[in-house]
């Protein structure tokens, strides 16, 4: 058994990079390559990808089978307005919807919450897509 925590958030990002269809393709990071300090590039839209948990359940005589349930937050930062924003936001469901099901890379893909961070932020648009990602036997 292994984890599929880092290889799903590869597979989000190449999801998301090579299905891109709404103007400039946002930079798609992964949130342990986005740990610097200072100054934050304001002039380009992001997505920071960070797996935040990875459900393991047996489901095969003596353990040898493996259902794997890795949780990941996209986090979406725009800089213009709110109409760039919501149209970044839609493209990055649209991607995931219209990815559902896997081919060898995983199993399916499912949007699992959805909410705004606007009100905290200045500047700045801000919005949390909770996603699914399941494989067997990874």
């Amino acid at each position: 058994m292994s984890s599929f925590q880092y290889d799903a958030a590869t597979t989000v990002i190449d999801l998301l990079n090579n299905n891109w269809s709404a103007g400039q393709t946002p930079e798609i990071n992964k949130a342990w390559e986005k740990r610097s300090t200072g100054f934050i590039d304001d002039r380009r839209d992001q997505i920071i990808v960070t797996p935040k948990s990875e459900k393991v359940n047996y489901f095969s005589l003596y353990g040898t089978d493996h259902w794997h349930d890795v949780t990941i937050d996209l986090d979406i930062r725009t800089y213009q307005d709110d109409e760039r924003h919501n149209d970044i936001v839609k493209e990055a469901i649209k991607i995931i919807t219209d990815q559902i099901r896997g081919g060898t890379d995983y199993t399916d893909l499912r949007v699992i919450s959805s909410y705004t961070r606007n009100q905290f932020m200045r500047n700045m648009f801000n919005h949390i897509l909770t996603i699914s990602i399941r494989k067997t036997n990874p």
